[in-house]
């Protein structure tokens, strides 16, 4: 079968849009006293849903301010959705499972298996390495959209202490083709992205998705509860065209068995 042509940067402007949020989880150390994973996730919503994004956050803060529903106060999975708040996170999890079009994609890096790789215990160097990964996916989601290919338009939560300036950088050296990247259709993420505040509703609902994925990976291997609402959004993982999961909406970088050996993982896995 014969591939089509690449598309001219005219048609691909002309594409309907997707836009994705990123924010993370963990820290980028690989000290011993340091976490035990890091992680970069991607909320990916079409264009026309993305009222979605604003209903859903708009809500959440009415939940969490309950005496001031009108604030515009940036959620944060950290203050505002603290183990002790078991309902909130519940409720949560339970407001992004009901965004219908919605698509996530993470990148777990393990820590044990990021000690292994010299170049990566350079803080910096991790960051701009995992946010290429994330992207890589990002892309591939974008032009294999259920209804037919998509421009994505990308912004992620800034980083205190990052020059993000070196991020995109190294990114334009990737895309650039100065390593193989396995036919990435970069193409189909609009360039360069950004990095913003917290105050966009995206962000903060990325923030909290994966904040439930920290809440799984940080319990027990053998414990089915601490996932129990990260469960709940699994239909929105982002499959290849043939249904895959790993390496697509879920890529560990390493050792997958820190994800793949967790009690809850073949639920979590199963479309």
């Amino acid at each position: 079968m014969t591939q089509s042509p690449p598309l001219s940067a005219l048609e691909l402007g002309a594409l309907p849009k997707l836009h994705v949020y990123v924010d993370e989880t963990g820290d980028r150390g690989l000290g011993r006293g340091t976490s035990p994973f890091f992680a970069m996730t991607a909320l990916m919503v079409p264009a026309e849903d993305d009222w979605n994004v604003r209903v859903t956050a708009g809500g959440l803060r009415a939940l969490i301010h309950v005496s001031r529903p009108e604030t515009t106060k940036p959620l944060h999975w950290v203050d505002h959705f603290k183990k002790k708040h078991a309902d909130r996170r519940l409720h949560a999890a339970r407001s992004l499972a009901l965004m219908p079009s919605a698509k996530v994609t993470h990148v777990i890096v393990p820590k044990d298996s990021a000690r292994l790789y010299r170049g990566l215990a350079d803080g910096v160097r991790f960051y701009n390495y995992t946010t290429r990964l994330l992207l890589e996916r990002v892309a591939h989601a974008a032009k294999q959209w259920e209804g037919g290919p998509r421009f994505a338009i990308v912004r992620l939560g800034a980083v205190k202490g990052m020059d993000h300036t070196d991020t995109a950088g190294y990114l334009d050296w990737v895309r650039s083709g100065r390593v193989q990247t396995w036919n990435v259709p970069w193409e189909h993420i609009k360039w360069p992205p950004v990095w913003l505040g917290t105050d966009w509703d995206g962000i903060q609902l990325a923030d909290i998705h994966a904040g439930l994925l920290h809440a799984a990976l940080t319990g027990s291997a053998s414990d089915e509860l601490c996932a129990e609402n990260l469960l709940l959004c699994k239909h929105q993982l982002h499959r290849s065209p043939t249904g895959r999961l790993l390496g697509y909406g879920v890529k560990v970088l390493g050792d997958a068995r820190f994800v793949t050996e967790r009690c809850w993982w073949k639920k979590w896995s199963v479309a």
